[in-house]
């Protein structure tokens, strides 16, 4: 924490500092969620990786007081952010509510679960460390009901350790899709090795140690093989053939799209959501730049 607190106001001085201190203890809610809070009221969710304070209570999109119950699916028994896993129902997202099933499995790989078993399907910074979004993203609406909805968090790149990096292009995510990419791919490691912004990165330790967990990433998985700003995971979503229904970008790094699954043969629209004319609000300056508000 202390290096984390150090290298913020190394970076952005004092003004940066209190901003991120506020953020943190007074955070920002989407406003847009109390217009859908009842279709997660009472009802049962997935949600990939987690759980994070971005659900919780007061917090960016409040849905752990509201869902009826939320199972989980993490990578592996043994993570950097959770710790010790165990397959069952031990998933405590919420202290006011019974554990939700976990499950250990691939976000790219949910065979265990059957198509439309869901409500909604959460996640938070989640997408950017899976090799294949797509196919994650393909597997996340599978198993969404129809009509059921997608809360997708990312990371904003200009927030982030990864704001020296380019933007990921959706060409470039279908490439990875229609070549089947697993999970073991190192395509992104030279660019990371020299693009990733280390004074941003406290955690990380020495250059040595992060070259380490670079190569260890099947294990640790702590790359983020892609990068976004909103247009891009705008553009993502779209390509899933999702209806989005909301979008927003929030300090201090944080995308949020809301989508619902459609039903079959129901059209799809998110024209209001792309290019130049998206009306969605953003404090990131590349946003505004591409989206044409200054």
């Amino acid at each position: 924490m202390i290096k984390a607190v150090l290298a913020k106001l190394k970076n952005d001085g004092v003004g940066g500092l209190v901003t991120s201190v506020h953020d943190r203890f007074f955070p920002a809610q989407m406003a847009y969620y109390e217009t859908v809070r009842h279709l997660f009221l009472d009802k049962v969710g997935l949600e990939i990786g987690g759980p994070t304070r971005w659900f919780q209570r007061g917090n960016l999109v409040p849905v752990y007081p509201d869902a009826g119950r939320i199972d989980n699916c993490n990578f592996s028994a043994e993570t950097l952010w959770e710790g010790s896993i165990v397959e069952g129902a031990t998933f405590r997202y919420d202290d006011r509510h019974e554990p939700g099933f976990q499950y250990v499995a691939e976000a790219t790989d949910l065979h265990m679960i059957a198509d439309g078993t869901y409500d909604f399907v959460l996640s938070s910074h989640a997408v950017e460390h899976t090799a294949n979004p797509i196919q994650a993203l393909s597997e996340w609406k599978r198993v969404l009901k129809d009509h059921g909805m997608l809360v997708l968090i990312a990371p904003h790149l200009e927030g982030t350790f990864d704001r020296n990096r380019p933007v990921t292009t959706l060409e470039h995510m279908i490439s990875d899709f229609e070549r089947k990419m697993p999970e073991t791919d190192t395509t992104h490691v030279p660019e990371i090795l020299e693009l990733h912004d280390m004074s941003r990165d406290p955690e990380c330790g020495s250059r040595a140690e992060f070259e380490a967990r670079c190569a260890d990433n099947l294990d640790v998985r702590g790359l983020h093989h892609h990068v976004f700003d909103t247009a891009s995971l705008v553009e993502l979503v779209d390509h899933m053939g999702l209806q989005i229904t909301a979008v927003e970008a929030f300090r201090p790094f944080n995308i949020v799209v809301v989508a619902r699954k459609p039903a079959e043969g129901e059209a799809v629209s998110n024209e209001r959501f792309r290019g130049p004319d998206s009306t969605w609000p953003s404090p990131f300056l590349r946003d505004r730049r591409s989206s044409g508000a200054e």
